[in-house]
Parts: structure tokens; C-alpha cells; sequence
């Protein structure tokens, strides 16, 4: 077993190595339940959706070259980087190794000129939704998807003053949201 307080590296490659990535996506993404549930109501034979063409970026947290968690996104019209999945090691939770990961999606973004990241996440996650928003990512919006359940929507921007602007026009002013604070005497 290797130590727990070593620190893995996180680095960005071109592909994760199969089927070790793909068995690691289903341990820790596809649990038994909503596998079942997915079957039932979704045939399990069919074609499989057409490749995008868009660039996509995956990033990894390794020791040695064990990977413990990734975070694989891709790249949207408009300056969007979309993560459309992260995963890390049970093992390895409560550990930073999320925080690093959120933090290198960024320097990718902001080095492929995006302005800002997005992400999708089922609302009893919460693990993740509390990291995202310690990070300084806030929640946009929430959606219903047949196989997903309640998912909340998040978003960050990469730049300071898009970002003011975007807390502006949603009703954060000074990091309190109107809605919710009344002015006083009222």
C-alpha cells in the first residue's frame, strides 16, 4: 500500500490508459443501483452517440503511474471549458487530490483562452459541490436528466472582472445576495 501522504503528481496527458481508466470510471461513477436503473429503462445494446470532434482535456492525479483520480473536460463554443466528469479514489478522498485536480482544469482553461468552467453535478454529492464552491465556483442553476436524477449546474469565471459582472447581474453585491438582505429599515 503506498504511504497516504504522499502527494501525487497531477499532469495532463493526451489519453488515459485503458481498460484500467475505463474500470476505474465504473468502481467509482457507476454504482450498482443506477447501473440496474440504467438498464431497466434504457436499453444497453444500442448505438453509441457520435464522437464530438471537440477538444477535450484530461487531467490526472498519479502516483507513480497509478491513477487516483482524473478530471476529463471539453472544450465549448463561447470560451466554455464543460468537466464532464471527475473521479478520485475512495481511498484517496478528504486528501486535496479534488482540489488540485479543479485547480489544474483551470490552468488548462485559461491556457486554451476559455473564460470561465462549467460543470454538471447530482445534488447529493455533496463532497464535490462544497469543494466546487470553496473554490469559488457558484451554482447556476439546477436540471433534471432522466439518467443523471437532479443535477446542480456550476460555473466559475476565469477572469476577475467577468466574474464581477456575473455575481452583479445574478444580485451578489459584496458577497451577499440581495434577495436574501433586504435593505435595512425595511
Amino acid at each position: 500500500m503506498m504511504d497516504r501522504m504522499t502527494s501525487p503528481e497531477i499532469r495532463t496527458v493526451d489519453q488515459f490508459e485503458e481498460p484500467a481508466f475505463t474500470n476505474l470510471v465504473k468502481a467509482i461513477l457507476h454504482d450498482p443501483d443506477r447501473q440496474a436503473v440504467t438498464e431497466r429503462f434504457f436499453a444497453t445494446g444500442g448505438t453509441p452517440p457520435a464522437k464530438s470532434g471537440a477538444h477535450q482535456v484530461r487531467v490526472g492525479a498519479f502516483e507513480g503511474e497509478a491513477l487516483i483520480g482524473w478530471s476529463h473536460a471539453w472544450l465549448m463554443p463561447g470560451g466554455i471549458l464543460y468537466v464532464s466528469n471527475s473521479g478520485v479514489l475512495p481511498e484517496r478522498r478528504g486528501q486535496g487530490v479534488y482540489t488540485r485536480l479543479i485547480a489544474a482544469i483551470e490552468e488548462e482553461a485559461r491556457a486554451l483562452g476559455c473564460t470561465r468552467v462549467e460543470s454538471h453535478h447530482r445534488t447529493a454529492n455533496s463532497s464535490v459541490l462544497i469543494a466546487k464552491l470553496k473554490a469559488g465556483y457558484t451554482i447556476t442553476g439546477t436540471e433534471f436528466s432522466a439518467e443523471m436524477g437532479l443535477l446542480v449546474k456550476m460555473c466559475k469565471y476565469l477572469e476577475p472582472r467577468r466574474g464581477a459582472l456575473f455575481e452583479a447581474r445574478a444580485g451578489v453585491v459584496e458577497g451577499v445576495v440581495r434577495h436574501f438582505c433586504p435593505p435595512a429599515g425595511s
